[in-house]
């Protein structure tokens, strides 16, 4: 068994399930604040008992502050480029929010669990980001994202690669149960039981290895990488994620979905709740990432897509 096998035998469903049902529930950033603090709480303890370097980030919003959780974990070589793994935990007005966003939550925790007992040669940092979703005060989203990007684009930070966990919890294995965005122009399966990975021009590097990495350690995880023309200004559908905030500061991110209104009847629904998501997809998502986390990190790459 490969040391990268070796480590993804031990995701757990039982806490990813674990995760969800504690993330679960009303957290709209205005209209659930309390609620959405103590899911910040949650986070932020859950994360320091993996022994890793946790901070807040504050995320000033019309008279309230509200937090980017950060942890770090500090890998041997402090030359080379970071890898950034994130995920926003509020959730829309009036829904519990299991697959938007709960569920990527979740595998960023479990990611972060197993990989913190790894010695890695960058460094990684997992990111819980706040003020995803639309507020009633302004037509902006990815707000805490943008704080979060900026930030880092003024301090010169580098990142190898970002990943960013979107709705990554519902499959539907019913003929033409996958819907696509206007001017996709790939050929998509009709059955919505697949990972889809956005890339933009300088992301598509790290989409092909993400692909290869993950299509060789998690087989059975159907992905479907995608590079979208001009940053997806001429799709906006592919720019709703904390990845767009990145794309904006010149760093390659993608995003990791299951591409929430596209498949899932529930999305922004009060209705989108645990008992409606695919576990064992979860648990394979999970493992997609912590096999490229553990691929870039430690090897290179950075080829061609195979196929």
């Amino acid at each position: 068994m490969s040391s990268i096998h070796k480590t993804l035998s031990v995701v757990s469903m039982e806490k990813l399930k674990g995760y969800v049902y504690a993330l679960e529930g009303l957290r709209h950033a205005w209209e659930n604040y309390d609620a959405l603090e103590e899911k910040a709480k949650f986070i932020e303890v859950t994360l320091r008992s993996f022994n890793l370097l946790v901070k807040s980030q504050e995320v000033p919003f019309y008279g309230r502050t509200y937090r980017n959780i950060i942890a770090t974990m500090e890998g041997i070589d402090k030359e080379k480029d970071w890898i950034l793994l994130g995920a926003h935990y509020d959730a829309a007005w009036g829904g519990p929010g299991a697959d938007d966003n709960a569920s990527g939550v979740a595998v960023l925790l479990e990611a972060a669990n197993i990989l913190s007992a790894q010695k890695l040669r960058r460094t990684v940092q997992f990111v819980a980001f706040t003020l995803e979703e639309p507020q009633p005060q302004t037509l902006s989203f990815l707000i805490g994202s943008d704080h979060f990007a900026n930030e880092a684009k003024r301090q010169k930070k580098r990142y190898e690669a970002v990943f960013i966990l979107e709705s990554v919890g519902y499959t539907d294995k019913t003929k033409g149960s996958q819907m696509i965005p206007f001017l996709v122009r790939i050929a998509v399966p009709k059955k919505g039981d697949f990972l889809g990975v956005i890339a933009n021009r300088r992301s598509k590097a790290i989409m092909n290895a993400f692909y290869n990495i993950a299509s060789e350690h998690v087989p059975e995880l159907h992905i479907v990488p995608y590079k979208v023309p001009l940053s997806g200004r001429i799709i906006p559908e592919t720019r709703f994620s904390d990845h767009a905030s990145f794309w904006n500061c010149g760093y390659p991110a993608l995003m990791l979905t299951d591409t929430a209104m596209f498949r899932n009847p529930y999305y922004h629904t009060h209705n989108d709740k645990h008992e409606t998501l695919d576990f064992t997809f979860v648990v394979n998502v999970t493992k997609a990432v912590v096999s490229a986390i553990l691929g870039l990190s430690n090897n290179n790459y950075l080829n061609p897509l195979k196929k």
